[in-house]
């Protein structure tokens, strides 16, 4: 339980920050798309995610078998979306300071 309270809670302060990265890497014109995408991603993962971990967890040949290779393939996509997080995150430009 209590990793699950740790992902629960990291989660919740990414959030804003992804956010705010989404929004303000897409263009106007294109903020009702970024957001709608933005939103509904989160709720396809989520409900892949569980059918996923169901179905490892009822094919498994015991309980604590299907559940720890669930948290592991879990825990791998957030590995995963960390990197692409990283890997995503624009460059700034650098400064040119005037002589």
């Amino acid at each position: 339980m209590a990793p699950m309270m740790a992902a629960g809670f990291g989660t919740s302060f990414a959030l804003t920050g992804s956010t705010a990265t989404a929004m303000s890497a897409a263009p106007d014109t294109y903020s009702g798309t970024a957001s709608a995408l933005f939103n509904t991603t989160p709720q396809v993962g989520s409900a892949t995610g569980v059918a996923l971990g169901g179905s490892l967890l009822a094919g498994a040949a015991d309980f604590t078998t299907g559940l720890r290779t669930s948290m592991a393939i879990g825990a791998a996509a957030y590995l995963v979306a960390a990197a692409l997080a990283l890997f995503c995150i624009p460059q700034k430009a650098p400064r040119h300071v005037a002589d």
